[in-house]
């Protein structure tokens, strides 16, 4: 069974409130985002053709980078046009909805709504928001945190598409920036979440951005909290970072490993790029890893994720790693049955 763990669309009485779907894509700067209204998002017969082409079973639909951001009501009206989507194609889509996220009261409110009323076993959330509000962001995010653990759903995340303070020239905001805001995405759960909710399941976009890169650094300058229990650095280490030898014998790799362990992360934000995708296989757990296009935006059609699956071959992995990461991890966190 194979899932797409990141498959974006849009319910078309949404789409054609702000673009006439016969129409090329267009790119849109609105409430500080940065944001394309491509034509597929809501030509739901489209996805299922792609998806047939390629042999795709499932996906995953969301649009929080979009939704989240736009206020209540069309959250609302987004949700319940892709419940009406997973009813029309029974069997095809999984919903991860959205919710205002700027808005506490009224994000615990939608994420009860989807989840009880909708059926939607998982929400969907940005990395950041503002300067001011990130993940870590204890007034608008717990209550959101508190109301995923209570229901027991996961957290699909997705980078902000124009992180603060990144250029909009150069392609800088849409590479680097969504890139790096979700490998902040990372050390906000590990330090700042976790901690208070060990148990909440994230599933962070596009391979964790520049998360793999960085991961060695990211464990030599671990910090460990006082209730870790861990022992403290030699005095003349300190304010360095840790070397590879330091992080084994103070046990810091292996508690920094537990937590980071705990984070699933799906394969989109490459277009199926073979070189980062064996390279999330040597850096992270196979059993965290989920398949993921990203369409419509890096795929387009069947053949590109055919092509896509065809690369998992180059990069060496037997028959189970395949299988899980195609769809027997992701079908594990959300409870799905293979129809």
């Amino acid at each position: 069974m194979i899932i797409d763990a990141q498959h974006h669309a849009m319910p078309r009485n949404v789409f054609e409130k702000f673009h006439d779907p016969s129409l090329p894509p267009k790119r849109v700067f609105l409430n500080d985002n940065d944001f394309v209204f491509a034509p597929r998002l809501c030509l739901i017969d489209e996805h299922i053709s792609a998806m047939d082409e390629a042999g795709v079973d499932m996906a995953v639909l969301s649009m929080s980078q979009f939704g989240n951001l736009m206020g209540k009501e069309l959250c609302r009206e987004i949700n319940e046009g892709f419940a009406d989507i997973a009813v029309k194609y029974p069997g095809r889509f999984a919903i991860a909805g959205c919710f205002p996220q700027d808005d506490p009261e009224a994000a615990v409110a939608e994420i009860e709504y989807q989840v009880k009323t909708l059926g939607f076993p998982a929400v969907t959330m940005l990395t950041s928001l503002s300067p001011e509000i990130t993940l870590s962001s204890k007034e608008y995010m717990f209550p959101i945190y508190d109301k995923a653990a209570e229901l027991g759903v996961p957290v699909f995340l997705h980078p902000h598409l124009k992180p603060f303070g990144m250029e909009t020239e150069c392609t800088i905001n849409r590479t680097l920036g969504r890139g790096l805001d979700s490998a902040k995405a990372v050390l906000r759960i590990i330090y700042d979440i976790f901690p208070h909710y060990p148990d909440l399941k994230f599933i962070l976009p596009h391979l964790g951005g520049a998360t793999f890169a960085l991961k060695g650094r990211i464990m030599n300058f671990f910090e460990p909290w006082p209730e870790l229990g861990l022992p403290p650095r030699k005095p003349e280490y300190a304010n360095l970072a840790c070397t590879p030898l330091e992080l084994e014998e103070l046990g810091y790799d292996k508690a920094f490993n537990e937590m980071f362990d705990k984070l699933y992360f799906d394969g989109a934000g490459s277009g199926g790029w073979p070189v980062i995708t064996e390279m999330a296989f040597k850096a992270a757990r196979s059993d965290r890893l989920c398949f993921g296009s990203d369409y419509p935006y890096e795929t387009h059609e069947g053949r590109d994720f055919k092509r896509y699956l065809d690369s998992l071959d180059e990069i060496g992995l037997t028959k189970a790693q395949q299988e899980d990461f195609l769809g027997n991890n992701l079908a594990k966190l959300l409870n799905l049955k293979e129809r």
